[in-house]
């Protein structure tokens, strides 16, 4: 029976795809040119059936439009694609003199005919780099799927049943083809890569972190956590009518300034969103019970996103033109969601944002189609009103309310009360973050049932976000009387809640008893330098940023004030409103006092992960909507509960890079109030905790991910204790660990996963106790994490390897012993095979320490090969073929070490053989490989006497590099590779070379003269 391959996964996902309807061509069978990838054929045959009445040079124009996209960069053309495709184009032509038009489609969206599109899968395509390609541009994509000729979906495939070849090695050689086969992106809708056990789909120019698994095939069940597979996503998002609807609907191209960001949704998203446009169109509809449901993704499973797809479907939907309210109830969420709808306009159309009463009045009246962002504040009386007026009686109007559960349930005399009697017939759909629990059972009355479901289990399980630490570093409190009113947590300056002006006024006078408590001098000095050092030493470990929550504005102030004047400090920032009349002057005058533009800017400068600003400091802005991926740490020192509390430790839950969890560091006390907002989500019917302890699960996690580590490595070693060797004990240390790794490739490979997940639980501890102790430990594992690359020159180094963010301790923290040469170690004092001799494999049969340089001399070897194949092709194949056949028998076992360098030896004799004949003969490094080529041809008859094989090796080498030029052998240089061509069957021709010998030679030397002069003029 064949071993399973690459090839195996491929067959099996064609045939996935098959059953599903799609036909299936060898990409060597397609008749086309190299650098094309549009199917034009498949195309044309698209629109000559759909558009029947179409003459024939219609189509061509169409096929052209389509072919060849505008935009002077690929994320341009990408775009402008799929404009393309999701609105179509107007076609102008002329039909016996008389101008025509007609709007056409490129994908037949609404299936007017059955099977009118074209669904494709090719396999082995070989795609050639356009004009301005880098060298090396000629690729073989694994599968791509067309729909009408145009390539939409790329699949990149790992072999499962490898152990080097992973999903980070997909995703790894998709950024190649970007470069280097650009205009194949110009078309992509997304990007599947698979290695078997993880299948994820992402845009081609998104970070691996945004690569996601596809986990439901019906939105109702999910595949279990622990598989990834191919079948779901192909049967949960590849039936011809649900691919056709994501493209159009599910992705989008948020452009902000110059920089466009391409975005699809995840399998929770396109679910969510798809019930509920069902829902919505019958509650839009006159007659309609008005309520669309509740969507409860939570806090960074992105709900503004899904607002944007719902949006987008809506707005196009035949006869319904409705009017769109997204509705918040915080000013700088409003910003924030407008922003995210301005960014979006590609796919949902013009945006509003209602700046005042007066203007949203004056947005409702219109007569539909508008997207409409506001606080629900502004749907607020004006002075002698009793009643809100009507501002509009039409029934599609839908209002998406954000964070349902807040502002909704005052319907005698509040806002939301207002918000009903300006919109009578309105209809309404609720989106939260956080569960629905029995204090706001009426929010199903309000909004109708649960539309779909993602909680923080499951999202952890897919990595849509992070888990959570917590920490508590409790500063006491000098308070007369330290049990302060839960409803505290529920007063802020800036959005005070609902409630009689008598309670509100003795609420505040409670909370400005803490507030002074808490901002005591002697206090404040205590915080700030816990604080400061509690981040420095997170730093040593893990980069990111913070956020710093504070009771009052007063308050925060303070703390920045002790914060800076500390030494060491980095960064820090006050984000919050102020009021000019009430406020000091040197609020003003310290910039704390920020406008919304001063606001932006410091936003942008603290979510770019390499902008010095590291800290901010924040009040209530920022704790809701905001996004900065780079943050890892929340230090809380204000009382908060319930879906405050939940929503403002979701900051710090987003992905980025190898970021391992988001912590949460308490120092005003709120453990009772994440318990009991735990409480309140389990019983909302959410899975899993909100956090987890730090100083119970993830130092019990890193001690027994110490633990896994060390035992890969021979017991009974100092390796808590390495700096206090001598270099002599350190080197005979590293030497006992080399040697046990390299002669077990399943504890090598053990080895660097466990140290990998070490290192980034160690990113989690450091500032404790347990990190501290263990610190030496861990740096030597990293330091022979790091030498041991060196064993695997061809060995991919994973994507989470390639981005971690976790910092290399040795080289941070421990300067005392210099890291140990790995060469010198094995007995290899310099990395060099001219040492590869008869002596050296005598001397070699009585070293300890032979696996080690096996794979040290393999490397060398290889790395020596690689750098003379363009030199000389026909003698690097048979080198290489010998050093692969040792090592796979030595890998088997059916030699023995010696035999290998034996083999390494043999090469470096012939190769010691080549530099005579070379001098012998009279010839350069490059003739020597043209004089092999042609000495190939004597079993041909070709003659094999030295002097005219070097006559004619002359004359081929003169004329190639009389006709050679910059990128000759790239696609749009054909003329030039002609004319070399040329030389040399001219060359050929007049040394009387003929019929089988001609054609031997001259295939032979083209091949030579491309491998040798490919990077002309720097080759020559």
């Amino acid at each position: 029976m064949p071993k399973p391959s690459e090839s195996t996964f491929e067959q099996a996902t064609i045939q996935r795809l098959q059953a599903l309807g799609y036909r299936h061509i060898y990409g060597g069978d397609l008749d086309r040119t190299l650098h094309q990838v549009v199917l034009t054929d498949e195309l044309r045959d698209y629109l000559q059936r759909r558009y029947r009445h179409l003459p024939a040079d219609a189509i061509e124009q169409a096929i052209r439009v389509v072919s060849s996209p505008e935009g002077l960069t690929l994320d341009r053309r990408n775009l402008h694609v799929q404009r393309l495709l999701r609105e179509g184009h107007t076609l102008r032509y002329e039909v016996d003199g008389e101008e025509c038009f007609e709007h056409i489609y490129f994908l037949d969206f609404e299936n007017r005919q059955p099977e009118l599109n074209n669904f494709l899968v090719v396999d082995q395509l070989t795609v050639q780099g356009a004009a301005g390609g880098g060298p090396g541009n000629t690729r073989r994509t694994d599968l791509i799927v067309f729909v009408n000729g145009l390539p939409l979906v790329l699949f990149e495939l790992k072999n499962p049943w490898s152990e080097y070849a992973d999903v980070g090695g997909a995703y790894n050689q998709i950024g190649h083809y970007v470069n280097d086969i650009p205009q194949l992106f110009n078309f992509n809708a997304f990007c599947v890569i698979s290695d078997g056990s993880a299948t994820l789909h992402g845009m081609y120019n998104a970070g691996f972190e945004w690569f996601s698994p596809w986990k439901s095939i019906d939105g109702v069940s999910v595949e279990p956590a622990a598989t990834g597979s191919m079948r779901t996503l192909i049967e949960g998002l590849f039936p011809k009518a649900r691919l056709l609807d994501y493209v159009r609907n599910y992705i989008v191209h948020e452009v902000v300034n110059d920089r466009i960001t391409k975005k699809g949704a995840r399998y929770h998203q396109y679910f969510a969103v798809t019930f509920a446009v069902r829902s919505a169109v019958e509650a839009l509809r006159p007659g309609g019970d008005r309520r669309v449901g509740v969507i409860w993704h939570t806090q960074g499973a992105g709900k503004s996103l899904s607002m944007v797809f719902l949006t987008g479907i809506l707005r196009r939907w035949p006869g319904l033109n409705p009017t769109i309210v997204a509705q918040v109830d915080r000013n700088d969420l409003d910003n924030q969601l407008y922003d995210t709808f301005v960014a979006a306009r590609e796919l949902v159309g013009e945006v509003h944002q209602a700046d005042s009463v007066e203007h949203l009045r004056s947005l409702l009246q219109n007569e539909g189609g508008e997207i409409i962002c506001s606080t629900i504040e502004k749907f607020r009386k004006r002075e002698g009103e009793t009643l809100h007026p009507v501002l509009s009686e039409r029934h599609n109007i839908l209002v998406m309310a954000d964070e349902a559960h807040r502002t909704q349930y005052n319907l005698l005399d509040g806002f939301a009360a207002s918000l009903r009697q300006a919109l009578p017939n309105a209809s309404y759909i609720g989106f939260t973050g956080t569960p629905i629990d029995q204090e706001d059972a009426n929010t199903v009355q309000l909004f109708g049932d649960l539309i779909h479901t993602y909680d923080m289990q499951q999202a952890r399980e897919d990595k849509a976000v992070l888990g959570l630490f917590y920490e508590a570093r409790h500063i006491p409190l000098d308070l007369a009387n330290p049990r302060i009113d839960d409803d505290l947590a529920a007063i802020t300056e800036e959005a005070p809640v609902e409630m009689p002006a008598e309670e509100l006024e003795q609420a505040k006078a409670k909370w400005s008893a803490m507030e002074r408590a808490a901002g005591a001098r002697e206090r404040l000095a205590r915080l700030a330098r816990d604080l400061l050092d509690h981040f420095l030493k997170r730093q040593e470990a893990l980069q990111g940023k913070a956020m710093v929550v504070c009771m009052s504005r007063r308050y925060a102030v303070a703390l920045y004030d002790a914060l800076t004047a500390l030494p060491g400090c980095p960064q820090v920032k006050v984000v919050m409103t102020g009021d000019l009349a009430k406020d000091p002057p040197a609020w003003s005058q310290a910039s704390h006092i920020t406008t919304k533009r001063a606001r932006e800017a410091i936003k942008a400068r603290f979510v770019d992960p390499d902008d010095p600003l590291q800290m901010v400091i924040v009040v209530d802005m920022w704790l809701t909507g905001f996004d900065a991926p780079c943050a890892n740490a929340l230090y809380i020192d204000k009382p908060m509960r319930d879906h405050n509390l939940m929503q403002a430790i979701a900051r710090v839950n987003r992905i980025f890079q190898d970021k391992p969890a988001g912590l949460i560091v308490d120092y005003i006390g709120i453990a009772e109030q994440l318990r009991a907002a735990t409480r309140k989500y389990t019983a909302g019917g959410g899975r899993g905790t909100l956090v987890d302890d730090l100083a119970r699960d993830a130092v019990e996690y890193f001690l027994h991910q110490l633990e896994v580590t060390r035992s890969n490595l021979p017991p009974g070693q100092p390796y808590a204790r390495w700096t206090e060797l001598s270099p002599v004990e350190l080197e005979d240390l590293t030497n006992r660990c080399y040697a046990a790794l390299v002669a077990d490739e399943e504890r090598l490979d053990d080895f660097l996963r466990d140290e990998h997940a070490l290192s980034k639980a160690f990113s989690l501890v450091r500032h404790l106790p347990a990190g501290e102790a263990n610190l030496e430990e861990v740096a030597f594992y990293q330091a022979l994490r790091k030498q041991l690359r060196k064993l695997r020159p061809a060995a991919r180094q994973g994507v989470e390897e390639m981005e971690r963010a976790v910092r290399d301790l040795l080289d941070e923290s421990i300067t005392a012993q210099p890291a140990v040469d790995i060469f010198a170690v094995s007995g290899l004092e310099t990395p060099d095979i001219s040492i590869l001799d008869e002596a050296f494999l005598a001397g070699f049969r009585e070293h300890e320490h032979q696996d080690l340089q096996v794979r040290l001399l393999e490397k060398l070897l290889r790395d020596d090969l690689a750098a003379r194949r363009k030199r000389n092709l026909v003698r690097y194949r048979s080198f290489q073929q010998m050093l692969d056949e040792a090592i796979t028998r030595y890998n088997n076992r059916t030699i023995e070490a010696a035999n290998v360098v034996q083999a390494m030896v043999d090469i470096r004799r012939k190769q010691a053989e080549d530099e005579r004949r070379k001098r012998e003969l009279g010839l350069s490094d490059e003739e020597l490989a043209f004089y092999d080529v042609i000495a190939e041809g004597a079993p041909m008859g070709i003659p094999t006497d030295n002097e005219w094989i070097a006559s004619l090796v002359h004359d081929v080498v003169r004329a190639v590099k009389n006709n050679v030029k910059v990128d000759w052998t790239r696609s749009h240089r054909r003329d030039v590779h002609a004319g070399v061509e040329s030389a040399v069957k001219m060359v050929l021709r007049r040394r009387g070379v003929k019929g089988e010998q001609f054609r031997f030679l001259y295939n032979r030397l083209m091949k030579q003269a491309e491998a040798a002069y490919e990077d002309w003029p720097l080759a020559a």
